[in-house]
């Protein structure tokens, strides 16, 4: 099922009632989808249904609530489902339904509609969604904290090149991740392997424009460092040696890496190469 109900079937009193009767976890769930827009029964799995025994028996108790949710019109599902194939419940993907839209939406802010995605919006979605997830179970096992986590448009920033003009640097995500002694600061770009070397090189110096502008620093107190996830090995060796040959890019500003190295590099941002993104507390 991929319909968006009408708002106009819940009413304002119902809303109201129905709120009351939410879990804190329920308001959990409803708060990442309005955050990420979409995501798998898997990735809601792995961030709020973890003190289980096994994984089955997480997966049947994030369907009990899901289903729910469901029930009561605050989420829905889309008919596709990972990979277009089917999957099992595991892999459905969902999103907020018109109530759930109604009741995360925040004071002022034009309402959210979800029509069906095209496939390739909706995989980079889901893999924000899943770069999103793996840093807040990084964060459960190390001494690290996820002290901030914003994604699009929060995570956006607009600044005024040399020219004049209004630009906007659109980070898939932006992240601070805190251990005992600092505070490292990221920009993360989630890449499919779809776009050429060229529009990645472009989108690094708007990167390289925003830093010169010195905004970043005056917010964070140095410049997060960008890190590309992309999906294999050779586009990590062609957009490094790409930065590297361009003269007007601070290569030393970019970390290019696989996804199966994420875990690896948020821990110790040393294993790229010192970094510039990293504040040492008092």
């Amino acid at each position: 099922m991929n319909s968006y109900h009408a708002a106009s079937r819940v009413s304002p009193a119902q809303l109201a009632r129905l709120k009351e009767t939410l879990s804190d976890r329920d308001r959990d769930v409803l708060g990442f989808l309005a955050q990420f827009r979409y995501a798998t029964t898997s990735h809601l799995r792995r961030r709020y249904f973890t003190g289980h025994t096994s994984q089955d028996a997480a997966t049947r108790a994030t369907l009990r609530v899901l289903d729910r949710l469901l029930q009561q019109r605050l989420i829905t599902r889309l008919e596709r489902r990972v990979g277009g194939h089917p999957h099992g419940s595991a892999a459905y993907i969902w999103h907020l339904d018109a109530a759930g839209e109604r009741l995360t939406r925040k004071t002022n802010s034009p309402r959210r509609r979800y029509a069906d995605p095209a496939w390739p919006f909706l995989e980079h979605s889901l893999q924000i969604t899943d770069t999103a997830i793996t840093l807040h179970e990084l964060a459960a096992t190390d001494t690290l904290t996820v002290e901030e986590l914003q994604v699009e448009p929060d995570a956006w920033r607009s600044f005024l090149t040399p020219q004049g003009r209004t630009a906007i640097l659109k980070p898939d995500l932006f992240a601070t991740i805190a251990s005992a002694d600092y505070d490292d600061h990221w920009y993360l770009e989630v890449d499919r392997g779809t776009e050429s070397l060229p529009v990645l090189l472009q989108k690094c110096r708007t990167y390289a424009a925003y830093k010169a502008t010195g905004r970043a620093r005056t917010e964070h107190g140095v410049f997060p460092r960008v890190l590309w996830i992309v999906p294999t090995q050779r586009r990590t060796q062609r957009l490094t040696r790409a930065i590297a040959a361009d003269a007007g890019l601070p290569s030393r500003l970019f970390s290019v890496i696989t996804p199966d190295q994420l875990t690896a590099t948020i821990r110790d941002p040393e294993c790229i190469h010192a970094p510039a993104s990293r504040k040492e507390e008092a």
